[in-house]
């Protein structure tokens, strides 16, 4: 039995200038200990889908319009908010995309940890600050204790990162949701920033959902992987069968975008031609056909995410019908 099991999640804004559509029947698993990583541009859905899961879409404008995410046998998007705050922080952990800005500039980093063991009574003052020390060094900050005594500004980018996973995992979720953890970070502090989470992953057992939209990421940290566009799931399988062989063309634009140092000299890279489509009045059948080079009158159908080999699922009609 899966962890975490989303069905038909659906969250929609409204707004004066319309109904943004963020998340259409979004549907997804997890299990204990796997690792899922949710992939597409900027736009895509795949933080509004995380927030949504967790009650933190701010309402109004957001508006839960459909769908179940059952966690071990708790239905998170209607057990109500005094049972949400229970699960939050305890068995559901949260690193949120921009550590410049996740944290308190105001608050020591010390007290801001401990805050977590606090709201869930688990502890004394005393010993959630020792907590928090001991947390900042499992992620491997030296001199814990000065840091925890110190504020934000103090730190570098990844340092602060670090701490906001030390925060996530202080009260030993079963659950670790990361969004966009490497924003902003260099490319060996992200290298440095990964292998910690999944060290971390595997002595506690956790499972996680690894946000991003970068490939590369998603083929070295994660077990599965869903591609979202326009607030949907338009691929889905495990992360070594998606690579190999795409079955959906986003997902292949995705591919082929990735800079590669084989590439000849003076290749450009490969774009996407055009733009996404604007959510608020969607045209009819698969959202990504004005971008696809694929594209054909059957793309106006509705689309659903069909399975085609174990475990291996595409919202392609072409591809599901053999015409690719």
């Amino acid at each position: 039995m899966a962890l975490l099991d989303v069905h038909d999640l659906t969250m929609r804004f409204h707004t004066r200038d319309g109904v943004v559509r963020a998340v259409e029947a979004v549907s997804f698993q997890v299990d204990r200990g796997e690792t899922l990583g949710l992939v597409g541009e900027s736009g895509s859905g795949k933080s509004v889908t995380c927030m949504a899961l967790l009650g933190l879409v701010p309402t109004p404008p957001g508006r839960l319009e459909a769908g179940r995410a059952d966690f071990d046998g708790t239905d998170l998007l209607s057990c109500g908010e005094r049972r949400l705050r229970d699960l939050r922080g305890r068995r559901i952990g949260m690193i949120f995309q921009d550590p410049m800005t996740a944290l308190n500039p105001c608050l020591r980093i010390g007290t801001q940890m401990a805050e977590v063991l606090r709201c869930h009574g688990r502890c004394s003052r005393r010993e959630a600050l020792d907590r928090a020390e001991a947390a900042l060094r499992d992620v491997g900050i030296q001199d814990a204790a000065e840091r925890a005594r110190g504020y934000p500004h103090q730190l570098s980018g990844g340092m602060r990162q670090r701490v906001m996973i030390a925060m996530a995992l202080m009260a030993g979720p079963d659950l670790l949701i990361a969004d966009e953890p490497t924003t902003a970070l260099d490319v060996t502090v992200q290298a440095q920033i990964l292998e910690l989470m999944r060290g971390l992953q595997q002595a506690r057992g956790m499972a996680m959902i690894l946000v991003t939209h970068n490939l590369g990421v998603v083929a070295g940290a994660c077990d599965r992987v869903a591609v979202m566009y326009a607030g949907r799931i338009v691929e889905t399988g495990p992360v070594e069968a998606v690579f190999r062989q795409p079955l959906h063309p986003y997902t292949e634009a995705l591919y082929r975008a990735l800079p590669r140092l084989a590439l000849e000299p003076r290749r450009d890279l490969e774009a996407i031609p055009g733009q996404p489509p604007r959510i608020t009045a969607p045209e009819p059948g698969c959202p990504f056909a004005p971008r696809c080079r694929h594209a054909a009158p059957v793309c106006r159908e509705p689309m659903a995410l069909r399975e085609l080999s174990a475990g291996h699922a595409t919202a392609c009609l072409r591809r599901q019908r053999g015409e690719l």
